[in-house]
């Protein structure tokens, strides 16, 4: 690259797409699968290509499209996992990427208090770490689950977190019950009111009864008069 240029030779843009391709490729493309960072790879070393031929350095050494095609910048692509890609299975493995993201949020947020199940159905042991894995706090306690894993899918509650979590849900049920005590004096005279109006409505039944029956019988009594 000449001083004071904005030139850049081929030689040394073939120095940054190494360095891009192969030392940044981890950090910026790691994320991805494999095969769309094979497509990418691709699409940067192409581009990469045809700017070298149209730039005004490189005009008169020309590079023929079948040149071009045919380049590889030091990537081993492997051109049938190239023309193997389906946008289909690309939206499908989005999809479940999205899907396990979704699960490991929701598994965090259901570990509250001390878990009687694991969401993968297993049951929930008492573990008790050794002084060999925890140096700083020897014999730390766990709610884990019997086939814990460290990929987001199991409980391991912390002993102390759990419980202190169990407490503060059990205060606020005793708090509610205490609520509820607190109305039952009230709800008693609301059953005494309501007794004393269910009598009262006893005895008015009753009283539409007996009107009732004592127009039966005038009525048969007038029915005998008039056809007799």
């Amino acid at each position: 690259m000449r001083r004071g240029s904005r030139q850049v030779s081929r030689f040394h843009w073939r120095r940054i797409v190494d360095v891009t391709t192969t030392k940044g490729e981890r950090n910026s493309f790691s994320h991805f699968p494999e095969k769309t960072r094979v497509f990418f790879r691709e699409a940067i070393s192409r581009a990469i290509l045809i700017f070298l031929h149209f730039s005004p350095s490189n005009r008169r050494r020309s590079v023929s499209s079948k040149r071009i095609g045919q380049c590889r910048v030091n990537f081993p692509l492997d051109r049938s996992v190239l023309m193997s890609m389906d946008p289909a299975e690309e939206r499908r493995d989005t999809k479940r990427h999205q899907e396990n993201c979704n699960m490991l949020g929701y598994v965090a947020d259901s570990e509250y208090g001390i878990p009687r199940r694991c969401p993968c159905g297993g049951r929930i042991i008492d573990e008790v770490c050794g002084k060999e894995e925890y140096d700083t706090h020897p014999g730390k306690r766990f709610f884990s689950c019997i086939n814990y894993e460290a990929d987001g899918f199991h409980y391991r509650q912390p002993w102390v977190i759990g419980v202190q979590e169990e407490i503060e849900h059990l205060r606020k049920r005793v708090e509610e019950a205490d609520e509820v005590i607190k109305l039952v004096p009230n709800l008693n005279k609301q059953i005494e009111s309501v007794e004393a109006q269910v009598k009262r409505l006893s005895l008015l039944l009753d009283h539409l009864t007996g009107d009732v029956y004592n127009l039966t019988v005038q009525i048969a009594n007038l029915e005998k008069v008039c056809f007799e």
